[in-house]
């Protein structure tokens, strides 16, 4: 009776382990206000995926300290297999105030399982990035970008005195007009399969590879 009872325990251990699961495919990345940015209002940053002249909101943070962020992770596991364009705008904060925006944005990457699907920061230092704005009062965007807006690895710097790696500005537009900087990037991604830990089992005990 105890043997069996030992079995089921096991077993049931092993259905457990088998849901515990890898995060398959995420974007994640961190935000901090660049020093010297403490008369902003801060900065709204959103991330869309677009496929098919559709347009879904996957994240969206108003973010204005000096410092940087804890490290953000966003589930993207419902568009594995896809060729999707994930799109990036930074607005100014709710009092619309343009000057001091110095939003960063630190290590960026698209991940399967760990693995590196796409470095963000590579595409801007490559070019490899369409960019435009939508401007106060406008109805259609503008392509490229003008007004101070920017996106550019070469305003980077330091956050609470801290320097991330693979970190690039984008501004929104200020001088003049008000509005949200947009930044593009196709990809192609991956299908999402999360990967499962192996598991081995004796008597009432699990193990977890």
């Amino acid at each position: 009776m105890k043997k069996l009872y030992s079995v089921m325990i096991a077993i049931m251990l092993i259905i457990i382990a088998s849901s515990i699961a890898s995060a398959g495919l995420e974007l994640s990345f961190y935000l901090g206000m660049r020093d010297g940015s403490n008369q902003s209002d801060g900065v709204i940053v959103r991330w869309y995926v677009e496929k098919n002249k559709k347009s879904d909101m996957i994240f969206e943070q108003l973010w204005k300290e000096q410092k940087w962020s804890d490290l953000f992770v966003v589930d993207l596991n419902s568009w594995g297999n896809e060729t999707v364009t994930l799109n990036m705008t930074t607005d100014p904060g709710q009092a619309r105030n343009t000057g001091w925006d110095w939003i960063l944005i630190a290590e960026p990457k698209v991940t399967s399982n760990g693995n590196m699907v796409y470095d963000f920061a590579q595409a801007v230092a490559e070019g490899k990035v369409k960019l435009s704005m939508m401007l106060d009062g406008d109805k259609v965007e503008t392509e490229g970008l003008g007004f101070g807006a920017n996106c550019t690895q070469a305003e980077a710097g330091a956050v609470g005195g801290v320097t991330k790696p693979k970190a690039y500005m984008q501004h929104p537009p200020w001088n003049g007009r008000t509005g949200n900087t947009i930044a593009r990037f196709e990809l192609q991604l991956p299908a999402s399969v999360k990967r499962i830990g192996n598991v081995s089992a004796t008597w009432g005990q699990i193990k977890i590879q």
